[in-house]
């Protein structure tokens, strides 16, 4: 049987408050790691705090360069290093082109993109120094076609999230630094709090393997791209999709009966 993954290892995760981040912090902790959360929401940090024995939690505003500075040099002197870097924080904006506002567009890169290349930035050197890491960044579906969840702004911060996976795994593989990325497909999260019922069940009828994405199958990807088995793996974007990207969100339905 397999043991716990990432015994004596440092994982810190952004947006761990809520979401795919808290349910990649409950997993790590679950095997072995000790873990630093970090999130913009105090209160639902200091919570999750309590429940994982022996994390850590650091308030940040990713979109702050100033703040990473501080939330990762807090981090460092409380574990020493970091071994694994998981970049969850994110957000999703809903304006279309012809009213979204310079500010708002301005939110969701500097959260979902420039967030993710700095906190990146903000590792290197301790993984350099104990001879590599591993980093996964929380992309999106929307990183590979149009986003109709969100906007404009969203596609195109989580494309440059995956475009920054390759450039970073490129310049960092000569430190034995691995960086990969997660693609989610539909998934259950706070941003899906308002769908009915009726919403959910449409969306799902659109997904190949029949349900909606939960976090923990999100937290499943991370965990094999942050481990040693997925040790020849970097420059990867890993859909975790259920099938809705090779499906182009057609039904079966649809699809059989269009060929009737």
């Amino acid at each position: 049987m397999r043991g716990p993954r990432f015994t004596d290892k440092v994982a810190a995760v952004t947006g761990a408050a809520s979401g795919i981040g808290a349910a990649a912090a409950r997993a790590l902790a679950a095997e072995g790691a000790k873990v630093a959360l970090l999130d913009a929401n105090e209160a639902a940090l200091r919570a999750l705090e309590k429940e994982i024995p022996g994390s850590r939690a650091f308030t940040v505003d990713v979109a702050s360069g100033a703040s990473i500075k501080a939330a990762f040099d807090a981090l460092l002197r409380a574990f020493g290093t970091v071994h694994v870097l998981v970049n969850g924080a994110g957000v999703i904006g809903k304006w279309t082109l012809q009213n979204m506002t310079e500010a708002e567009w301005d939110r969701v890169l500097d959260i979902n993109l420039k967030g993710t290349a700095l906190c990146t930035q903000a590792v290197i050197a301790p993984m350099r120094a104990q001879g590599g890491g591993a980093i996964v960044n929380v992309s999106s579906m929307a990183g590979k076609r149009v986003s109709f969840a969100g906007a404009a702004n969203y596609t195109a911060s989580k494309t440059g999230v995956i475009g920054f996976t390759w450039h970073a795994a490129f310049e960092l593989g000569a430190y034995a630094i691995r960086v990969n990325a997660v693609c989610p497909g539909p998934t259950i999260t706070g941003m899906t709090s308002k769908r009915t019922p009726e919403q959910l069940a449409a969306t799902a009828q659109r997904i190949p393997l029949g349900r909606w994405v939960m976090p923990e199958d999100v937290a499943n990807a991370i965990l094999f791209l942050a481990s040693d088995e997925a040790a020849m793996c970097t420059g990867t974007a890993l859909d975790v999709d259920g099938g809705i990207l090779v499906s182009n969100g057609s039904s079966y339905d649809e699809y059989f009966a269009s060929r009737s």
